[in-house]
């Protein structure tokens, strides 16, 4: 079955203040001869910083304040022109008023709690270069930065402490999910089904979930909490490389079928999105009468950098985009034959008329989503058509955080989520696996609340972002790291609807899996392997021969999903040999047990066929959404506890669950191999077992399945935000258990014997290797040489 997906992308601008020009308080009346006298005075000023004003003293004007580096402007950063030639009012936090503004130091609000730990100076605030410093008590571990330096922008440098014992939870417990600056957080147990509740100090808006359940995986439900106050902003850079991992990994979803074509053929108004492209991007643009003409250029051209940004994906894109102001507007129509052409979205919206709207100024949010909204229905009537159970929608809006017109832009996006078929009641959106809602609040008199309430709560994502000003989103939007190349790593399509279960259509579950035949090897006997890109597979080298310097099978089979290629080449590892400890007693030494087999065609990709993701890549740091990521956060990111869960692939297909033993834990599972060897021994468990194994197997808690003959080579894998990851290369166990069974299965009732575990190598750990071969069809990380 091939599987088409849709993107839509809603793009949402509400700007709030004007565009400014400098004043050096010195007004000549002359100047304004020509247009009217002046209402509001021009000799306004701040204790620190300087006023600029957007049209002198006119009616409608507005006044801003400027500080320097490091410092904000209190108790309002801009005050507005009235008709009775005052400028609007200043009111101090208590509601009190005040007719003198102030430039105030930017403040980083302190660490107010650290469970099993302590920390010092017990501030509530900190002012710029100040240091916090962190420690754990006897029996845990510290995560994150021992010491925190306060920046001048108000965050703080390296990453929250967290005071956890880790790898000694119990097997239904999360790890402690740390608490940002600035908060306190309720709730002390991590077992599975609890939940945590955060709350920020008073004058702090709590950004991502304020609650978060422990979910079954051991990972928690939502996205992860930080207090920000009015005056702080997300850095340019933050924003651009978050929102260039997740654009990256919703590009790599989509199935083959969707790369850009070389010729768009129209099918007509109605049926050229139907026909030719599932990615439709929904374009808002906020045209409300607090925009002037130069604020609304600003939006315009960030609009278009982000456009072409999204356009350097190799994917057809459709786009539909609006106005909104007290009514909304269509500029570009999704169902019009050049919707698909950058360059003619790009013209259209240049020529679209800023002051179309008239007198109708009103800021409307929800009149805009539901015309989106309206769209998404057309396309669910025709769901069989369009996919419409495999679409994917992103909802990207930027505002101000006020509709101020109409109803309430959280209803507009309830009925978004109600027509894709999500629960709309759920603070928790980890599992809305078809829809992203990302936000952008521009300017320091944004209601972040209600920003934070429009974001999706994703597990590990943020979805929610504070910019100082448009240019500073145009700025984001050009640093974007694009990337024309869509690797789709990791991919497998586990979610089907009832009717296709019904209807007996397969889920393939592991598309990356392979299995090798050769007659050498006699009939039925086979070995397992992992898609690792179109023309490369990778396997255990005791599959081909006893050493690398053996010669390989002449014919060779590679049977996959939907169809079989040939292999053109098996590259062993060098230093494999298992007679490489003969001399000191070890009849079998299985260290380097790796292979690569290069087929004499290319793999198509589809869904029964992927490539699985490698650790150490760049699509493995596009599929985590970890841009500008190194080995060793991917190595810590995917193998996060000293108890591991992780797949392996049973008889060709069947998936079965085990744990990888790191750290602590791995010289118990290692010692189980002794049993294997021969006495007298002349060799340690280091040197028979070295750190290029990975330890599977007799997890406490848990019924950790054993491999079988024939399961060797194939992948250790697991899963990380609905990606797949390999680990590991199944190379050897102690027990056959489907032999000592009576039967070619692994029993399926009754634990496996105490004492068998299973060797896999270590993926981390042969990089230089991989690259050596791989590098010219897979990025791996700079840093692996």
């Amino acid at each position: 079955m091939n599987v088409k997906s849709a993107l839509w992308i809603v793009l949402s601008f509400s700007i709030q203040g004007a565009s400014l020009q400098e004043s050096d308080y010195d007004y000549e009346d002359e100047a304004y001869d020509d247009l009217q006298a002046l209402n509001c005075s021009t000799t306004e000023s701040i204790k620190g910083g300087h006023v600029t004003y957007s049209q002198g003293g006119l009616e409608g004007s507005v006044l801003t304040f400027h500080c320097g580096p490091g410092r904000y402007p209190y108790p309002v950063s801009y005050r507005i022109c009235g008709a009775d030639g005052e400028w609007s009012p200043m009111r101090l936090p208590t509601r009190r008023l005040t007719s003198r503004a102030v430039c105030k130091d930017m403040l980083c609000p302190g660490q107010l709690q650290l469970d099993n730990g302590d920390f010092s100076p017990r501030n509530q605030w900190f002012r710029a270069g100040a240091t916090q410093r962190f420690s754990c008590q006897a029996g845990f571990t510290l995560y994150g930065s021992a010491e925190r330096n306060c920046t001048i922008s108000g965050d703080w440098t390296g990453e929250p402490p967290v005071c956890d014992n880790h790898g000694f939870n119990e097997a239904d417990e999360c790890d402690d999910p740390g608490i940002p600056p600035g908060a306190e957080r309720s709730g002390g147990t991590f077992y599975l089904g609890e939940k945590v509740t955060y709350r920020c100090h008073a004058g702090l808006n709590l950004l991502g979930s304020a609650e978060r359940v422990c979910l079954e995986n051991r990972e928690w439900s939502g996205s992860t909490p930080r207090c920000q106050g009015p005056n702080m902003f997300d850095s340019p850079s933050s924003v651009a490389a978050a929102m260039a991992g997740s654009l990256a990994g919703v590009m790599d979803v989509f199935s083959p079928e969707y790369k850009k074509k070389a010729e768009v053929v129209s099918f007509g108004r109605s049926f050229l999105v139907a026909e030719v492209s599932r990615m439709n991007i929904y374009i808002l643009l906020d045209t409300s009468g607090s925009i002037t003409k130069a604020e609304f250029d600003v939006s315009r051209n960030a609009t278009i950098a982000l456009i072409r940004k999204l356009d350097s994906y190799d994917i057809q894109l459709n786009f539909h985009v609006l106005s909104f102001a007290s009514e909304t507007k269509v500029i570009v129509d999704i169902m019009d034959m050049h919707s698909g052409s950058v360059d003619e979205v790009i013209y259209t919206m240049m020529e679209f008329d800023y002051s179309s709207h008239g007198d109708k100024t009103g800021t409307n949010l929800y009149s805009a989503l539901k015309e989106v909204s309206e769209k998404i229905n057309f396309f669910k009537q025709n769901a069989a058509k369009n996919r419409f159970n495999e679409t994917q929608n992103i909802i990207i809006i930027e505002t101000d955080g006020y509709s101020n017109t109409g109803t309430n832009p959280q209803i507009g996006l309830a009925q978004i989520r109600h027509l894709i078929g999500y629960n709309i009641s759920l603070h928790d959106h980890t599992n809305e696996r078809m829809l992203d809602v990302y936000v952008f609040g521009v300017g320091s008199q944004v209601n972040k609340e209600q920003l934070n309430s429009l974001g999706s709560k994703k597990s590990g994502e943020q979805h929610v972002f504070i910019l100082k000003s448009y240019e500073t989103l145009g700025e984001v939007f050009n640093s974007i790291i694009s990337d024309n190349s869509v690797t789709m790593c990791g991919i497998a399509q586990e979610d089907i609807s009832k009717k296709q279960r019904e209807d007996s259509v397969e889920a393939y579950v592991t598309p990356w899996h392979v299995t090798l035949v050769s007659p050498d090897w006699g009939h039925g006997k086979s070995c397992s392997g992992s898609i690792v890109s179109q023309n490369w597979v990778l396997t255990a080298a005791h599959c081909f021969g006893r050493a690398s310097t053996d010669r390989v099978p002449k014919e060779v089979s590679i049977r996959y999903k939907g169809g079989e290629v040939k292999a053109e080449k098996v590259i062993m590892h060098p230093n494999y040999n298992i007679y490489a400890l003969k001399q000191r007693n070890v009849s079998e030494f299985y260290d380097y047990d790796v292979a690569l087999v290069q087929t004499n065609r290319s793999i198509p990709l589809s869904w029964k066929a992927r490539p699985i993701c490698l650790p150490c890549t760049t699509p493995a740091s596009r599929a985590m959404k970890k841009i500008n990521s190194t080995c060793e956060t991917h190595r810590k990111e995917l193998l996060t506890h000293k108890e591991t869960p992780a797949f392996f692939i049973h008889k060709k297909e069947e998936r079965k669950q085990t744990h990888i033993h790191t750290e602590s834990q791995r010289p118990s599972c290692v010692e189980k191999a002794r049993r294997t060897l021969e006495q007298p021994i002349d060799v340690t468990m280091d040197e028979y077992v070295p750190k290029r194994f990975l330890c599977t197997g007799g997890t406490r808690g848990y019924q950790d399945a054993i491999s079988c003959k024939g399961d060797s080579g194939g992948s250790l894998f697991l899963q990380k935000r609905k990606r797949y990851f390999q680990v590991g290369v199944l190379s050897w166990g102690i027990i056959d258990v489907c032999k000592q069974s009576g039967s070619g299965h692994s029993r399926t009732s009754g634990r496996p014997p105490p004492d068998a575990r299973d060797f896999h190598i270590d993926l981390f750990e042969i990089m230089p290797w991989l690259k050596q071969h791989l590098g010219g069809e897979i990025q791996f990380l700079p840093e692996v040489q």
